[in-house]
């Protein structure tokens, strides 16, 4: 699975910008908690999609945008049984930036980087900074490639057109905004250390005190940024883990349940149906099947010259 803290670059090294596309559940069944530098921003084009930012939980509607500050925890799901078509636009600031001294950087970039102002977060129709940015957003969007010579250049001044109208509506952090932000970092070295130690047996008391948190304390908090039990959530983590594992390698399903910490088969297995709505060996099949038709799709795109 993606490390909670990505640490990959989006885009390139010289011009950390991308435009992601994805289908809710026919690409992806979710995006699992994670944070990353880049800002990130979501766009729904069809259907309807949970996105989960710290501990509010967004239904996200076509034509619905949700502001992402760089290092925030975020989720994506399937909303109940929708199918969602959404573009996720992600840049880094350094994309913008002219060097240490850059008044923009100082005035704009910095603070909403440190969440010193906070971004509006769902942005509908309604919403009066919409008809500003949902333009600039959509042209984004036409060509993400930037293939082009002067491509670059275009891309950002649009992002800057866009932050420009967004910092209109940005508010100051206050106290509580603060405090939060130290419960979120605390709360980051818990899913850090959830990541690496998945497999093995974690009770809500060694999590807990990782993040130096009562146990009563912990729950509390872990239930307010995902909705869910520690418990409930581990499970739900290991669960995708082998799922990740059986679509990518082919390893035996036994042997990959036992290092995604299922030491019992059948309950692994009634487990992944629950969860799937398939059996593990049905799942890598029908990921085989959607992979022959991803290859199939590609070369006939080539065979009409639609891709280079």
């Amino acid at each position: 699975m993606s490390a909670y803290q990505e640490t990959k670059i989006h885009g390139t090294p010289a011009f950390p910008y991308i435009v992601y596309g994805a289908k809710l559940p026919e690409h992806t069944s979710g995006v699992a908690l994670h944070w990353h530098d880049e800002m990130e921003i979501i766009y729904v084009r069809e259907g309807v999609v949970s996105v989960s930012v710290r501990n509010t939980e967004y239904t996200v509607s076509a034509g619905d945008i949700i502001l992402i500050h760089p290092q925030a925890i975020h989720a994506i799901k399937q909303h109940g049984n929708h199918s969602a078509f959404y573009f996720n636009i992600l840049f880094r600031f350094s994309a913008l930036e002219s060097g240490s001294e850059d008044i923009c950087r100082k005035k704009y970039l910095e603070p909403i980087y440190t969440r010193k102002i906070l971004m509006p977060e769902l942005i509908r129709s309604g919403h009066p900074l919409y008809s500003d940015i949902a333009p600039i957003i959509q042209k984004l969007l036409i060509d993400p490639h930037y293939q082009r010579f002067h491509d670059e250049m275009l891309i950002k001044s649009r992002l800057f057109e866009m932050l420009y109208h967004i910092f209109r509506f940005c508010e100051q952090a206050d106290k509580n905004s603060a405090y939060e932000d130290i419960v979120y970092e605390k709360l980051k070295v818990s899913l850090q250390y959830l990541e690496k130690n998945y497999a093995e047996h974690i009770t809500v008391e060694k999590i807990a005190s990782v993040s130096n948190y009562s146990e009563s304390h912990f729950s509390k908090l872990f239930h307010q940024l995902t909705g869910e039990s520690f418990t409930q959530y581990l499970k739900k983590y290991r669960l995708e883990a082998a799922a990740n594992r059986i679509l990518n390698e082919k390893t035996k399903i036994s042997e990959i349940a036992v290092a995604c910490g299922f030491s019992n088969l059948s309950y692994f297995s009634r487990a992944f149906f629950d969860r799937f709505q398939v059996t593990p060996s049905e799942y890598r099949k029908i990921g085989i099947r959607r992979e022959q038709n991803r290859k199939l799709m590609r070369q006939r795109e080539k065979d009409q010259g639609i891709i280079p």
